[in-house]
């Protein structure tokens, strides 16, 4: 990517070497999959180019777009190689090198920027938004001519003042590989402690996950009923040039709202995140109830020398996807996908995102056996980055490492739903992204009110630490804080009220702790204080009533050291009730401090292949 030296060059990459963070849908073959049994091979391995032929995304200063005079609208491409598509912007530096380059289309990548009014009345958040929403208003993607080399177009738009970058269009890929379809259980949710967070939460209607990948499987029946209004951003054109050895196959050109999947990849990502569950049939969710917002940003590809099918797209398409799914109310976004090179209107859309306040939830990728490299979006700032674990708490040995990995979660023979309506089993750290998304969703359902960054500090603080040697440090490059805890976190993001004493009988006995311990005999009265049980230090007397604690808010009792017969209280930090006693009185000690309670509840402490695409088989999905 060529750019400018100027406001892009401060959005810095999240560190690489230290830690900061309805139509009728077309019927289509599944594929083969006995050749591409455990296969995580690239589409792009061996030195293949990620590269789109014939297409560059230009960013322009918010000064030359001002000065764009064509009517350039934005999307869908379906006729922008076609005669009569825009193919300047009216700006004379800039359509000097256009018609060098054989331009054979131009369209708006993103929405205009909102007012800047409308912004600020959003708070903050709206104003960090808008700062990413202006200069993505004037992005652009550009058609030309295929024999027309990239690297050339690039270079001259590059040199043109008032270009802010240009970059090549790149093709990102799914992080999958197959595996048995008999798989008999999801271990994956006993594995991440998922069952006791059911017990406080299995999620809320108004909650929504936007799964930007291949689509969903619309009429599935253990999905249907739980997706939202998504999109179709494929557009990839007429006749696009498919990587080397492969084929388009489906629906690739033309936006619509019918993102209907057509490779099997995102419905079983959804259905890890989101499902119909405790019905008696099909397979179980992260959450029950949360919603779905299927965003295609992949379309179906084919090897043609063994049918592996794959979903592969556009970065531009990506990043439009994004800006949708986050204008359109999605909480969480999850991105089991990814490419090797950095691109910049990728790096805009998740600032965006997270400007917004968004849950953004990537997968690392599944190239680590070929080299291991640094795999986008899931090293961009803000994003939560996951890795794929077996059920031996041993990292997956196709999971990608390096110092941005935040969490790691189940990755290896993840039971879930398919397309057709069916159901199989697969590996990958596309796996693994939609436990920590579901989980993400879940912490939201029962704390609406936290911020997109206090739910990645849950994540990763209540994770289970995981090392390969004893000496490995928390965190780490190969589990990041560990496995996810969904039970912890839940504890962590909602913890339980304290339960107010109404049993007491007559007579029975209450210890509360000062310098040395007290006893108050109480009659049936209620303390109502939201915090930690009140405990007393050695040498103390066993509480005489089941099920009795004084529980307060940020004090302890504190007594006098003479009690004061016979009007008598045990006073709590307000908001509290009182205990009357017959005979004892305990009243607060004015003289001395606060005593601070740390942390509440138990649950909430932390603990001391392709590279994204797979093949699908023709036996796939039987359940």
């Amino acid at each position: 990517m060529a750019k400018k030296t100027s406001r892009t060059a401060k959005r810095a990459a999240k560190a690489p070497a230290a830690r900061a963070q309805a139509s009728p849908r077309p019927r289509l073959r599944r594929g083969r999959d006995a050749t591409a049994q455990g296969d995580t091979t690239s589409i792009f391995a061996d030195g293949a180019s990620d590269v789109i032929p014939g297409e560059v995304v230009i960013q322009l200063r918010e000064d030359t777009a001002a000065r764009i005079t064509e009517s350039i609208g934005r999307g869908p491409r379906r006729v922008a190689r076609a005669a009569g598509g825009v193919t300047t912007f009216g700006v004379d530096e800039l359509d000097a090198v256009l018609s060098g380059l054989g331009v054979q289309g131009i369209a708006r990548l993103h929405p205009p920027a909102p007012p800047t009014v409308g912004a600020r009345s959003a708070g903050e958040s709206g104003v960090r938004a808008l700062e990413f929403a202006v200069p993505m208003a004037s992005t652009f993607r550009i058609a030309f001519d295929r024999d027309t080399s990239v690297d050339d177009a690039v270079a001259q738009l590059s040199a043109v003042d008032g270009v802010e970058y240009v970059e090549p269009n790149r093709y990102r890929e799914a992080y999958v590989t197959p595996n048995d379809p008999s798989f008999p259980a999801q271990w994956g949710f006993a594995h991440v402690n998922a069952p006791a967070a059911w017990d406080r939460t299995t999620g809320s209607a108004n909650v929504t996950v936007a799964v930007i990948d291949t689509g969903i499987d619309l009429d599935h029946p253990e999905l249907a009923s739980l997706l939202v209004q998504g999109n179709d951003m494929v557009d990839l054109g007429p006749n696009p040039t498919p990587p080397a050895g492969w084929r388009f196959e489906g629906d690739f050109q033309g936006r619509d709202n019918v993102p209907q999947d057509e490779v099997g990849h995102g419905t079983h990502v959804a259905g890890t995140i989101s499902c119909l569950s405790n019905n008696g049939t099909g397979v179980a969710g992260m959450t029950w109830a949360c919603r779905l917002m299927p965003v295609k940003v992949l379309t179906r590809i084919v090897r043609l020398s063994d049918g592996r099918v794959s979903g592969t797209g556009s970065a531009a398409d990506i990043a439009a996807g994004i800006r949708w799914a986050v204008d359109n109310g999605a909480r969480v976004l999850n991105l089991s996908l990814g490419g090797t090179t950095d691109t910049q209107v990728e790096r805009d859309a998740i600032a965006y995102a997270v400007a917004r306040g968004a849950v953004v939830v990537a997968a690392m990728g599944n190239s680590f056996q070929q080299g291991n490299p640094t795999s986008f979006p899931a090293a961009y700032p803000g994003v939560i980055a996951v890795g794929a674990i077996n059920a031996s708490n041993q990292r997956a040995g196709f999971s990608q490492t390096g110092p941005h990995i935040d969490v790691v979660a189940p990755g290896v023979g993840i039971l879930s739903t398919d397309w057709d309506n069916g159901f199989g089993t697969k590996d990958g750290t596309s796996m693994a992204s939609p436990h920590v998304a579901g989980l993400a969703a879940l912490i939201l359902s029962c704390n609406a009110n936290l911020t997109a960054a206090q739910v990645g500090d849950i994540l990763r603080q209540t994770a289970r630490p995981l090392r390969d040697q004893p000496a490995d440090p928390i965190p780490n490059n190969a589990y990041g804080f560990g496995c996810i805890d969904a039970a912890a976190a839940i504890a962590r993001a909602c913890p339980r009220p304290s339960v107010p004493i109404t049993t007491c009988p007559q007579q029975s006995r209450l210890v509360v702790c000062n310098q040395v311990s007290r006893v108050v005999a109480c009659v049936s009265r209620q303390v109502a204080c939201q915090s930690l049980p009140i405990t007393c230090p050695a040498p103390s007397r066993p509480i005489a009533c089941a099920s009795t604690v004084v529980q307060c808010t940020s004090r302890q009792v504190a007594c006098q050291s003479t009690l004061v017969c016979p009007s008598n209280a045990v006073v709590c930090q307000q908001p509290s009730a009182t205990v009357r006693c017959p005979s004892l009185a305990c009243v607060p000690d004015p003289g001395r401090p606060p005593i601070n309670p740390g942390e509440t509840g138990s649950g909430g402490e932390g603990w001391d292949d392709d590279p994204y695409g797979g093949g699908y088989g023709g036996d796939e999905g039987g359940a």
